[in-house]
């Protein structure tokens, strides 16, 4: 498997594993970037963040295709992420733009919140935790197969 496919291409099957691998690499990143830019450069900080996820999107959809295929789920079942998505985007900017007085989250970012939270909590059930179809699918082959011929409990 080539990084170059892994992150660039919605085609194909990947195991959980490869998935938890990309997600714990993804978010470590994430905190690293989030960790510095709020540390060192508070002001922008706001619009730095967003414009790291901006650039992981991609990558991050392509490996969520795969395992998606791997449950014989075409990629319509992305639009999960769109929550997700929108409020990682979003509630930075809108930190930088809202007012300091009010503590209250608007109608918006609660809205946001709750539908992020059950569509995350969906695609970490269906992705994460859950096996791959057996065998060959719609989408290739069962990406766990040994070099036996054995086929490994871990997609």
């Amino acid at each position: 498997m080539s990084i170059k496919w892994l992150l660039f291409s919605f085609e194909g099957r990947i195991a959980r594993k490869t998935f938890w691998q990309w997600n714990l690499l993804y978010y470590f990143f994430m905190l690293l970037v989030l960790g510095v830019v709020t540390r060192f450069f508070p002001m922008v900080s706001g619009f730095v963040v967003p414009i790291f996820w901006i650039l992981v999107l991609f990558p991050d959809l392509a490996v969520t295709s795969k395992r998606w295929h791997d449950r014989n789920k075409g990629n319509g079942w992305l639009l999960l992420n769109l929550p997700l998505i929108l409020g990682r985007i979003a509630f930075p900017m809108a930190e930088r733009v809202s007012d300091p007085v009010s503590s209250q989250p608007s109608l918006f970012s609660s809205v946001l919140a709750i539908v992020g939270v059950v569509c995350g909590a969906w695609i970490f059930i269906e992705c994460g935790l859950l096996r791959g179809s057996v065998g060959k699918n719609a989408y290739g082959e069962e990406p766990s197969t040994l070099s036996n011929g054995a086929t490994a409990d871990e997609s």
